[in-house]
């Protein structure tokens, strides 16, 4: 990506702040050649703190800079950035595009309660940061919201001057994920669901990659967007650590008072031919286990969104969701919200559900604790976007990984129950290291 033309964005903003508010937000629209994900060719270079994107809907949000941050405290859930997110927000909007509202893009620990370790020092129990510039691109609309005090001189050099996706290198894989110890957790876990300790329990692995060169996220932002369009891409950087995935798992929106979350359990690879995809599809939606599994994550959503929700629609029987490499069990769930409940509430509510942690939670949180021997950090925890007016969307961070310099750290998870084989999870859960691992180069 490197249209990169001449917007005069400098003069563009001094004049929008001249006739705005004092203390304005102001958005301006861009060319239809430029596109702003070309900032994120090397998203730490061009200085991108946070970006989520939709490919299959052309909407990508990108932030630069940080004008201002709402952190959630060590242990803290997401609401409570609720009132520092209101006050980041405020204020009016002028400029080209009137419209055009800041977000606030960040995400959160899967665990608020459990202790940062390597890689995830830096990124604390949870954030929303304001951008210094956020550039959206939704649909044939390209714009920029250029934050109160933002340097206009700095975001036009920003945009003539993006950093080009640094060069490839091979990947190796250098530390692998004991097999031998997740086949005894899968045994032990399916044992004590069978007893009827607990209904399932998610068990996660994670693998380590490294490389003679920095790894390139621009890169492989490329081919997750190429191979994996109709899934969540996000990019979430702390220090010199960015935290990258294509998400295929929803969590929840909020559009105009409509809620919309996923249901999404219950796992088989595809086909090789269209014939045996259809053969596979077929006997993942017959699966006993997969049924029951899937079940218990669109109960749990129900139960939990019922309190602060109305006219709740789930269908009773799943869809399959085809990805490039492995199809889903999948049931989108849709309500109206009641009065005073915000997005970050329904996210708290709904974190974790049992597709990532278990069910009971509580229970299942104390397996992992016991089977993980790694940090999950923010792997399988909420990441999105949200705007003033409550509006926004958060996924689930799967199918992810974390890159510092030549190392990244990947992450994937299967749920067990009691009639879970251990072979086949570990034959899942290395299927569901594939996107990032070729993502990545490797």
């Amino acid at each position: 990506m490197t249209a990169r033309p001449d917007v005069g964005l400098a003069s563009r903003i001094v004049e929008a702040r001249r006739i705005a508010a004092p203390g304005s937000f102001v958005s301006i629209t861009l060319p239809a050649e430029f596109d702003p994900r070309c900032l994120l060719d090397d998203p730490q270079r061009n200085g991108v703190v946070a970006s989520y994107e939709r490919p299959d809907r052309r909407l990508a949000l990108v932030g630069v800079g940080v004008a201002g941050r709402a952190d959630v405290p060590a242990g803290a859930h997401p609401t409570a950035a609720k009132a520092r997110a209101s006050a980041l927000l405020a204020g009016p909007v002028g400029g080209d595009v009137p419209l055009l509202a800041p977000r606030l893009l960040g995400g959160f620990r899967f665990n608020p309660a459990s202790s940062a370790r390597a890689p995830w020092q830096d990124f604390g129990a949870g954030w929303l940061v304001l951008p210094r510039l956020l550039f959206v691109l939704n649909g044939e609309s390209n714009a920029v919201v250029v934050a109160p005090g933002a340097d206009a001189d700095a975001a036009e050099a920003l945009v003539g001057g993006a950093a080009s996706p640094s060069a490839s290198a091979p990947l190796r894989l250098e530390r692998p994920m004991d097999r031998e110890a997740w086949l005894a957790s899968v045994s032990a876990i399916a044992r004590e669901v069978r007893a009827g300790k607990y209904e399932k329990a998610v068990l996660a692995s994670t693998q380590q990659l490294a490389s003679d060169a920095p790894i390139s996220i621009g890169r492989a932002l490329a081919r997750l967007r190429a191979g994996y369009p109709d899934c969540h891409v996000f990019t979430m950087t702390q220090g010199g650590t960015t935290f990258l995935g294509a998400s295929p798992e929803l969590l929840v929106s909020l559009m105009d008072g409509r809620v919309r979350a996923l249901g999404l359990a219950g796992s088989a690879r595809r086909g090789d031919t269209p014939e045996e995809d259809e053969r596979i599809g077929a006997a993942l939606l017959a699966s006993g286990k997969d049924r029951i599994e899937h079940e218990a994550v669109v109960r749990a959503i129900r139960e939990r969104l019922g309190p602060l929700t109305e006219d709740l629609v789930a269908p009773n029987q799943p869809e399959l969701r085809r990805l490039r490499n492995i199809q889903h069990l999948s049931t989108e769930i849709g309500a109206r919200v009641r009065p005073g409940t915000g997005l970050l509430d329904l996210v708290q509510r709904l974190h974790p559900t049992p597709a990532v942690c278990g069910w009971p939670a509580d229970r299942a949180r104390a397996v992992i604790a016991e089977h993980e021997a790694f940090d999950r950090g923010w792997y399988a925890g909420p990441v999105g976007w949200m705007d003033a007016a409550g509006d926004g969307e958060f996924a689930v961070a799967l199918r992810s990984a974390v890159v510092s310099g030549e190392r990244a750290w990947l992450f994937a998870g299967n749920g067990i129950m009691g009639d879970s084989v251990p072979e086949a999870e570990l034959a899942e859960v290395q299927l569901k290291f594939r996107p990032l691992s070729e993502a990545l180069g490797a």
